[in-house]
């Protein structure tokens, strides 16, 4: 494939998929070589409030929660009940063209224990997200690069604008995976269509049973270790590769799957190592820097990582 793939059209994208896929399967003798697609999602194994896979027994098969809502200008940050519009099947035909917000899911955070976080960190537009920028890592929303002069304060890079939901789910790319006889593996993930320059960070979503615990549980884990990132472009594009010391395509012997492969945007501009994000840590926000009285200290979870494309890997 001579041609640069960020420049093929969706139709030649798949194509070109196929033939790479055929040509795999004879290339490297006993080694065995898997091409999956990127999906577009709105959450873990949602889109747009629908799941995208089937997940295995003994798990329900339908489990799906989205992570983004729609921006819904009648509330403001503050005010009582402000929060995002939930995502529907609808959403996705009729409101491409609006921003997408932070929200948190209830069905999530139940599931989790996870505390819920503070209105003001509800309804925001991507772009509003307030990241680590003080010394002490205070939380303030920076605004646009070039908004104000230089030095400070921090601002965003370009672009700025706030995400709609037509561009958050306007996401392509593959993944080849190649399982060697001698049971290692490697990956390698092409995308295209993320928001230049973003941050984003690879998961692997396991149904396995983590070191002390009772049994096996859903669990996020850095796809081939930290740091799991994926520069993003100034194009939009970006590639991610490891080596692996195991076929993740294959169930492990003590019956350890992954399920998913997740790609997810910190809207905070922030990693957080092993983690997607803290959600039972409370950080400072300040959303005036002018204000002392607009300080406030609140959790994050849910509200900086977003969920932006999903691999399937052992889910149907």
């Amino acid at each position: 494939m001579k041609a640069t793939i960020n420049q093929l059209t969706p139709l030649r994208l798949t194509v070109g998929l196929a033939a790479l896929a055929a040509a795999a399967s004879t290339a490297h003798g006993e080694d065995r070589e898997y091409v999956e697609t990127l999906k577009p999602s709105t959450g873990f194994n949602s889109d747009c409030n629908q799941p995208i896979f089937a997940l295995p027994a003994p798990l329900p098969p339908d489990i799906h929660f989205d992570f983004i809502g729609l921006h819904n200008p009648a509330t403001a940050p503050g005010d009582a009940g402000n929060d995002a519009s939930p995502l529907t099947q609808d959403s996705c035909v009729k409101a491409l063209d609006q921003a997408v917000a932070t929200t948190t899911n209830p069905d999530f955070r139940a599931a989790n224990g996870f505390p819920d976080v503070d209105e003001r960190l509800k309804n925001r537009r991507s772009n509003e997200v307030p990241m680590p920028t003080l010394l002490d890592g205070a939380r303030i929303a920076a605004p646009p690069e070039g908004a104000l002069g230089a030095p400070f304060p921090t601002t965003h890079s370009i672009p700025a604008d706030a995400m709609t939901l037509g561009e958050f789910r306007d996401v392509r790319g593959f993944m080849r995976v190649t399982c060697r006889d001698d049971g290692t593996g490697a990956v390698e993930i092409r995308v295209f269509g993320y928001r230049p320059n973003a941050l984003v960070t690879v998961w692997a979503i396991w149904y396995a049973t983590p070191p002390g615990a009772p049994g096996a549980s859903i669990v996020p884990l850095p796809f081939g270790g930290v740091p799991n990132m994926l520069a993003i472009n100034n194009r939009g594009n970006g590639v991610f590769s490891r080596e692996l010391g195991y076929c993740p395509m294959d169930v492990t012997e003590n019956g350890d799957q992954l399920l998913l492969v997740d790609l997810a945007e910190h809207w905070d501009g922030s990693t957080y190592g092993a983690l997607p994000d803290q959600p039972l840590t409370e950080y400072d926000f300040l959303l005036d820097p002018t204000d002392p009285e607009s300080a406030f200290r609140s959790y994050i979870g849910g509200t900086v990582t977003m969920n932006r494309g999903v691999f399937r890997m052992t889910a149907e």
